[in-house]
This record gives C-alpha cells, sequence and structure tokens, in this order.
C-alpha cells in the first residue's frame, strides 16, 4: 500500500500558520510519534461508563453516586495512579454534551465543563495527573455531533448543514428540522474507503446523530482549534472515537497539525484486517517511507481480536488457542506483509463499552448483564497475558481500583515486571512449545533490560524458566494459575521501577 503526500488548501495552511502560533506559545515535550514504535507506556482507562453520575445529587437515579464530580475524584488518585506505574490515563469525552450524558453525543466542542465536572474540575484534574508524570489522553468524538437543541443547531462552534454529510438520516426525517435540505446545501457523501476497506462502499454512517464531512474545510479548521485548545488544557494525546465513520488519512491530518504524544482509534470491532489498512493510512510521514518505517507514524488500534480470544478461550483446555498460529493472537500476533503490526496494537481486557454497565435506573442494559472477565482467576490470567507481552496494555479502572485490593497488588506488580524487563510493544515474543504439550501458556518475551518469563494455566509442575533450559530468574508476580518470573544481568533482587517525573503544564489557550 502506498499513501500520497497529502496537498493543503489556502485555508488549510492558514491553519497550519495558527498551530505554529499556538506551539510558540505553549511548552511541549518532545513527541513519541503518536505512541512511538517499540512504546514501553502501560494506559489506564480512567473512567467507566456511569463515571458520568458522579456528582449530581441532585437527579435522584444518581444519589448513590455522591457528590463529587468525576473529575474531582480522578484528580485525588493522581497520585495513585502514579505510584502504579501507569504512563497514560485515557479520560472521557472532554466536550460539553449535555446536562447528563457519558459524552459520546457531543453538542459544543469548545466548551470544556461537562456531565464530569466544571471547567476549573477539568483543568485541575489534568495539571495533577501532568504533576505526577501521567499523560492524559482525551476521548475524540468527531465522527458525529448532537445539535444544541434540535437535530442540526449547531453552536460553539457554529456550523451550517454543509458540514453534514449528504444522506444524513436528518435530511429524511420529518421530524428533523432540517428535514428535505436541498443536496446543494448538504455536504459531500461518506468518504470512500477502497484503500483499506475494499467491501464497504463508503466510511460508516452513524444512525444516531449527524455524521460530519470531514471534506469540509470549516469542519477540519476548527477540530484542529478543538484538539489544539485541548492541548492547552492539559491533555497530550488522542484516542479518537468510531474512526471507522471517516477515512483515516483524515486522522493522519489531524495528528500532524497537533502532533499528540500518543493516538489511537477505536475501529469496527470485528474488522481485523480493515484495521490493518486503516492504521497504515493513518501515518503522518509518507513522503519515502516503506514498510516498518511506514507504520512508525501511524496510529494505532485497540486490539479487539485479543480482546475477544481471550475472553472466549478461558480456563483449563482453551489455552492452546493462545499460541495462535506460533505469533500470538490478536494484532499483536499479526505478521501480515513482515510488518510488526504489534507496535500499533492497543491491548485490553475491558472498556466502558463492553461489560456489565447500567442503564440510569440502575438496571442492567440489555447486552450488558454481565463483566467480560469475572473477578479472581478468569481476570488475572488475562492481564497475565496483556501486561507481559508485546503491544501497549490497558487496564480498566473498576479492576484497578474497584475489584479489591488483591488485584491492584497482582496488577501492580505485572506492571512493575514488564517495566523492570523493559518489555515494549514491538518486543520479541517467544512461545515455549513444550508447556503447550502440558496443557499450559508459556512464553519469554525480550525487553530492554532483560527477559521476562510467564505461565498461564497449572502449575510450576507444568512449567517453569528452567523446563526450557533459562537460568538466572526470580518470581516477580503471580496469582491462580499464573505466575512471572524475570531474568536480568547479574541476578539481582526483585527491583521496582522508577516512577514517572512532572511533566510541563501548558498556558491554557482558548479556541478563538
Amino acid at each position: 500500500m502506498k499513501l500520497k503526500p497529502q496537498t493543503r488548501t489556502p485555508c488549510q495552511w492558514q491553519v497550519l500558520s495558527c498551530v505554529v502560533l499556538i506551539i510558540a506559545t505553549v511548552s511541549w515535550l518532545p513527541a513519541y510519534g503518536q505512541s512511538g514504535f517499540d512504546d514501553d507506556r502501560v494506559m489506564l482507562q480512567g473512567f467507566y461508563w456511569e463515571s458520568y453520575r458522579h456528582g449530581h445529587p441532585e437527579k435522584p437515579q444518581f444519589s448513590s453516586f455522591g457528590n463529587a464530580h468525576w473529575y474531582s475524584l480522578v484528580q485525588q488518585q493522581a497520585s495513585t495512579i502514579n505510584m502504579g506505574r501507569f504512563d497514560l490515563i485515557w479520560l472521557p469525552p472532554p466536550s460539553y454534551a449535555g446536562q447528563y450524558s457519558a459524552g459520546y453525543n457531543p453538542k459544543e466542542y469548545f466548551r470544556l465543563d461537562n456531565s464530569y465536572g466544571t471547567f476549573d474540575e477539568h483543568r485541575a484534574m489534568l495539571e495533577a495527573l501532568l504533576q505526577y508524570g501521567v499523560e492524559p489522553i482525551a476521548d475524540i468524538v468527531i465522527n458525529h455531533r448532537d445539535g444544541s437543541q434540535k437535530w442540526a443547531d449547531f453552536q460553539n462552534p457554529t456550523w451550517d448543514t454543509k458540514a453534514i454529510t449528504k444522506y444524513d438520516e436528518a435530511f429524511y426525517n420529518t421530524e428533523s428540522e432540517v428535514y428535505n435540505t436541498p443536496e446543494s446545501k448538504r455536504g459531500a457523501d461518506e468518504e470512500s474507503t477502497n484503500e483499506y476497506a475494499p467491501m464497504r462502499r463508503t466510511a460508516y454512517g452513524y444512525g444516531d446523530f449527524r455524521d460530519l464531512d470531514h471534506t469540509n474545510v470549516t469542519v477540519q479548521q476548527d477540530i484542529v482549534k478543538y484538539l489544539l485548545q485541548l492541548r492547552s488544557m492539559g491533555y497530550r494525546g488522542w484516542r479518537y472515537d468510531m474512526v471507522h465513520g471517516y477515512h483515516a488519512r483524515r486522522l493522519a491530518y489531524y495528528n500532524t497539525m497537533t502532533n499528540p504524544t500518543f493516538s489511537v482509534g477505536e475501529y469496527d470491532w470485528g474488522a481485523h484486517n480493515e484495521q490493518r489498512g486503516w492504521m497504515w493510512y493513518t501515518a503522518t510521514d509518507t513522503a519515502s517511507a516503506k514498510g516498518n518505517d511506514h507504520i512508525k507514524s501511524s496510529s494505532s488500534v485497540f486490539d479487539f481480536t485479543t480482546f475477544f480470544t481471550l475472553k472466549a478461550n478461558k480456563g483449563m483446555g482453551q489455552y492452546f488457542v493462545w499460541y495462535g498460529f506460533g505469533n500470538g493472537i490478536g494484532m499483536v500476533g499479526d505478521t501480515t506483509d513482515n510488518l510488526s503490526w504489534k507496535n500499533r496494537s492497543v491491548t485490553f481486557l475491558e472498556n466502558h463499552d463492553t461489560g456489565y454497565r447500567t442503564n440510569e435506573d440502575g438496571t442492567p442494559q440489555a447486552g450488558h448483564e454481565y463483566d467480560s472477565f469475572q473477578n479472581g482467576w478468569e481476570v488475572e490470567q488475562a492481564y497475565a497475558q496483556i501486561l507481559t507481552h508485546p503491544g501497549i496494555p490497558t487496564v480498566y479502572w473498576k479492576h484497578y481500583f474497584d475489584w479489591g485490593q488483591g488485584l491492584t497488588n497482582k496488577i501492580q506488580a505485572l506492571i512493575n515486571a514488564r517495566k523492570v524487563a523493559g518489555v515494549h510493544a514491538g518486543s520479541t515474543l517467544l512461545l515455549q512449545d513444550n508447556a503447550r504439550g502440558k496443557g499450559v501458556y508459556a512464553a519469554r518475551i525480550q525487553g530492554r533490560n532483560g527477559d521476562l518469563y510467564m505461565r498461564v494455566g497449572g502449575s510450576d509442575a507444568d512449567w517453569q524458566p528452567s523446563d526450557s533450559n533459562y537460568r538466572d530468574y526470580r518470581e516477580y508476580a503471580q496469582g491462580t494459575g499464573w505466575k512471572v518470573w524475570v531474568s536480568l544481568p547479574g541476578n539481582p533482587t526483585v527491583q521496582q521501577a522508577p516512577r514517572k517525573t512532572a511533566l510541563p503544564v501548558p498556558t491554557y489557550v482558548p479556541p478563538d
């Protein structure tokens, strides 16, 4: 696959000039190149579906969530997050989306108070995280937008109907104030994604809110303003929501203009092959780069294939599936075209869209009656896999803070082992066939500082590193049916990985 360098219109060059001006005003650290190749960071998802309900006692259904807004609760945990040796925290959508909303229906992009807290609480949380060396990642919802009071009465920034894709449902529903708008006053059709998703006619059209036309220069300019506003607020990277709804080249442009230290997209959960192509076309450095050099400037993608494989294959008798075709599972194990896709894999076990979650009255939502992994050996063993393997692992807030100190301690021990060994997204994974014959899963993962060995299933009698003639290692973590060891030069006693130091707090710059 080859991506031509993107040309810019005169209006887009004006945006670039504004970017240069703002970058001169705000202090940035050197970028990792959109979650750099061989990235050794670990991410915490800093919210769950019900987080927006905290701090709203005036609403009877939410009274049990207490009086403190979510932003204040996260701020209070900044030191604890640092102690857990997390590098990144993925935070909820930062824009105003109504008085009580999880934020995935953004109404006013430039307004940064929302259901999670006030503007001042928002800023204070980001400052606290940066002071503890944790990089805030914003959830960017730009596939679609909600009207202020109606279907398409966009405010802050103000857009007309040309910002909406041509065949959006708002133009065909008689209840909409923009019903039957002439095609000449609508935006372009959803973009073709034939380069990486040939089975789709166009990018995905979302039926609940207005699909945005990302070919519209005004839309592009205002999204760049919005992202730069967030950078000045204290965010350092982006988690892009529903990226199968617009062409990957748009994300490449937004990242070029805003220089995030981390970028990951949520692409159609079941479209593994398309995810590879999407990543390829998100590259920001495409003039001459080929192969792995090309994807070094690409965005990462959430590894839903690893998630579904671990979820569907838990317990004794299933571990053989974890070996995949000899390279591991999911995007981590994908070597298509001899490329290191694992460097762009963000692994996880649960997020706000999966597992157990509730309606506003507290009853389980249909399809969300149960967690994907039960507390105990299920979730422990799954974390023993993703926190020791290549890719960029993500820990779910509830698992770390709400499921008991025992699980918290085990997650901490796994993260520490990973960091002491120097395991990173591109680490070499060596699966142990002698363990497979015993019905358990075992692997050696090569880090920058040493080797990490792990076993899931069975006991030491089934496999331990000496069974593969490995020597000079120490136990770093263990739980129900799993264990992790680390081998360092000189075989020192168990080490503790250093904690992150403070990051600069930028000066806030309003979008205007």
